[in-house]
């Protein structure tokens, strides 16, 4: 465990450091959430892509966290299995009633930008910030309300130690109130094939043009 923190803390510092060169998408509002805000191949279901040895990951990919998760399935997985292609990571909650719906609406109008390419070429993932209410049964009725296809988004739940350690480090801050409802920033985070933050917009509304252009241009170099 203490050394599973240390490579958490390695990885964190290699990101936020390399991760300054890239272009980020601001705000078009500061509101972060339905409570106050917080300052900031193949699966067997066609959900993500089997992965390639880590051993072939950088330094700086997310793809080298241990931890491991559950998809809105109820399958077993470890974040590399979704290597292979590029994706768009959110965190949310599915009883959040402000915030997440439009995250889920960004996330939908950067897909319709897309719409040329194959679902193996581009993935999503909503990863949940409440694993006590989103079990997997409970994703998997979002997903379904919400017309979220099954072979090209991915629902996760894990431990709460394991959401945190990757919310840290795709700098989402996240708390929960006492009424239960979770206080968030609201990121849209583009990962590379391999794992590495690549583009990152943040707020809600946001247009997803330059979101677009940021996963347009890896999928020419794949």
């Amino acid at each position: 465990m203490i050394i599973m923190k240390r490579y958490t803390l390695y990885l964190f510092t290699l990101i936020a450091v390399g991760f300054t060169a890239c272009q980020q998408e601001i705000a078009h509002e500061d509101d972060s959430c339905c409570a106050k805000p917080v300052a900031a191949n193949e699966l067997p279901d066609g959900t993500g892509t089997l992965g390639i040895p880590t051993a072939g990951l950088t330094d700086m990919s997310l793809y080298q966290l241990e931890s491991d998760w559950q998809n809105q399935h109820g399958q077993e997985l470890q974040l590399q299995e979704l290597q292979g292609k590029v994706q768009l990571v959110a965190m949310i909650y599915t009883h959040c009633s402000y915030a997440c719906p439009r995250i889920i609406a960004d996330l939908k109008r950067i897909e319709m930008g897309l719409e040329q390419y194959k679902r193996e070429d581009i993935g999503i993932v909503l990863v949940t910030m409440d694993p006590a209410r989103d079990t997997p049964e409970r994703l998997l009725q979002f997903a379904k309300s919400n017309n979220l296809d099954p072979t090209r988004w991915t629902l996760l739940t894990s431990e709460q130690d394991n959401i945190r350690e990757l919310a840290a480090l795709l700098n989402m801050k996240y708390k929960t109130e006492l009424d239960g409802e979770i206080s968030h920033s609201n990121i849209i985070t583009v990962l590379s094939e391999t794992g590495e933050i690549i583009h990152q917009a943040e707020g809600l509304g946001v247009e997803p043009d330059e979101t677009v252009n940021a996963i347009k241009g890896l999928l020419q170099k794949i």
